[in-house]
């Protein structure tokens, strides 16, 4: 047994040595940065195995557009090996709002104009573009199948590139764990964070919405109601990363939402700053996509399926800390807070969601909310 044993050790070795010594520079640094096994990327050449009129075209084309979220330097990092890998691709990239991934495409197609070829997190755009036809089918891509089900549209127009939890930062010099709600129920009878204690931000559509999905719009109304009534939160003008940096700053002892990888950078950076997760998990799936009429549509799928391969999530986790959505990446050594997350249910939210009736009372519903409760909790 110990002699097979070794055996089998000194061939992965050698094994994981050779792909290693495969792999873009720039991925070999990452993943020796951060400590990930080089095992993990065992198979991407087979992920990255499309055909060669593909390469072929896209080396005429030159050039991809891309909107999306990614900060600019975040984008350099997370891109270094598709550059290694695809010197003769242009990434033409923009760091856009929500308006420029999405309402401005569509004018634009209206007006026969095209003005990208890859959209990411087009959220809120998503019924409006799939109604207008505008996204191409990404099923044909080699990495297309290592996204879950859940988390691909049926008709294969987009295709999640990360997942997100939106959850509770706080302060942990002002809260200790046993301090913080278990369930969403808890929250809105939890002492700890009434007064002001709580900073929350306009953004219910990312975390409430799921939750009026899951248990229910009687639910979802009793909830929202006594979040207001009985907590008087701070009505942040803030989006979730700055209100989350009011924690850090001692402005509030807990924010709503927010992000587990902006939670992650403040506390790599030092910062008093924990997460917690109540049960249970909203979480949102941030879309890519390509558009129909795009002009580089060959280099736009070496890009769409470079981000899907395990290589590029992996490297996209060690650019921003995001969580991969890669099938065979769902493990507690990619979450910055697995404690808070691992073994708890999940509430996605899905484009479905995005566009139904029921987001629209919520909406208005909270809305009025965030209105007439304007005396007890000051918008700030």
């Amino acid at each position: 047994m110990r002699a097979w044993f070794c055996a089998a050790m000194a061939l992965c070795l050698i094994t994981c040595g050779a792909l290693a010594a495969d792999l873009p520079q720039a991925t070999q640094k990452a993943i020796a940065g951060e400590k990930i096994d080089p095992a993990l990327l065992a198979g991407v050449d087979r992920e990255l195995a499309v055909p060669p009129a593909w390469i072929e075209a896209a080396k005429r084309e030159k050039d991809v557009i891309i909107l999306g979220t990614w900060n600019d330097r975040d984008f350099r990092a997370l891109t270094e090996p598709f550059r290694e890998r695809y010197p003769f691709v242009n990434l033409r990239y923009s760091r856009t709002g929500t308006q420029g991934r999405g309402m401005k495409v569509l004018v634009a197609l209206q007006e026969g104009r095209v003005i990208a070829d890859v959209l990411t997190s087009i959220g809120d755009a998503t019924g409006a573009l799939d109604d207008a036809k505008a996204l191409a089918d990404l099923r044909d891509l080699p990495s297309y199948g290592s996204v879950p089900a859940e988390y691909v549209a049926d008709d294969g127009t987009w295709v999640s590139y990360k997942l997100s939890f939106r959850c509770i930062a706080y302060n942990t010099a002002k809260l200790k764990l046993e301090d913080l709600p278990a369930t969403w129920d808890d929250l809105v009878t939890s002492p700890k964070l009434r007064g002001g204690n709580l900073a929350l931000a306009n953004l219910a559509d990312s975390w409430l919405l799921v939750l009026w999905g899951t248990k229910g719009e009687e639910w979802g109304k009793d909830f929202t109601r006594k979040l207001f009534q009985n907590l008087t939160p701070q009505r942040r003008k803030e989006g979730m990363n700055a209100t989350a940096g009011l924690v850090v700053a001692g402005e509030a002892d807990a924010s709503l939402p927010a992000g587990e990888d902006r939670a992650q950078q403040y506390r790599a950076k030092g910062a008093p700053v924990g997460y917690h997760c109540p049960a249970p998990i909203p979480m949102t799936v941030s879309q890519i996509a390509m558009l129909e009429k795009s002009s580089h549509k060959n280099a736009a799928r070496l890009f769409i399926n470079w981000v899907l391969s395990r290589e590029g999530q992996i490297l996209q986790h060690t650019a921003t800390h995001s969580v991969p959505v890669h099938k065979d990446l769902q493990t507690p050594a990619f979450l910055a807070f697995p404690e808070t997350i691992v073994g708890k249910p999940r509430a996605v939210r899905d484009d479905a969601l995005i566009g139904s009736d029921l987001a629209k009372r919520m909406q208005a519903f909270w809305n009025a909310q965030w209105t007439e409760n304007a005396e007890r909790g000051k918008a700030r």
